[in-house]
């Protein structure tokens, strides 16, 4: 009588397959490395000419720690977050947002009356 195939056999050779196929992927990625940069690299040389600040960030990336304590760092920094979070209202400061303009506002908000469904408490009565 030949052995027949299981599915927790075949289960077990696709698995080990599937490590093997990663330990070769990975040998080959170390052995021949990532030699030139990603496409749409931010950091494209031309663009790095182009902006002052990017050319002062490229500079604090390659200073690593030393960049925490260097003061042009910190200002590069400090523009850099500026011109990304834009210089609008602070999270902190609340701003009035109309949700639904053109709606009418429900008699329960304007006059703070409860909804027909819910119950009243017994001391309001």
């Amino acid at each position: 009588m030949k052995p027949r195939i299981i599915a927790a056999m075949a289960a077990r050779a696709a698995a080990m397959a599937f490590v093997l196929v990663a330990i070769a992927a990975t040998a080959i990625q170390f052995r021949h490395g990532d030699r030139k940069p990603a496409e749409g690299s931010t950091a494209s040389p031309a663009a790095v000419d182009a902006d002052p600040l990017r050319a002062e960030l490229a500079r604090c990336q390659i200073l690593g720690e030393a960049g925490a304590h260097d003061a042009g760092c910190l200002h590069a920094w400090a523009d850099n977050r500026r011109r990304f979070l834009g210089g609008g209202t602070r999270p902190s400061e609340p701003s009035s947002v109309e949700m639904f303009p053109s709606a009418r506002p429900s008699p329960n908000v304007v006059t703070g009356a409860r909804p027909l469904d819910q119950p009243t408490p017994k001391d309001e009565r």
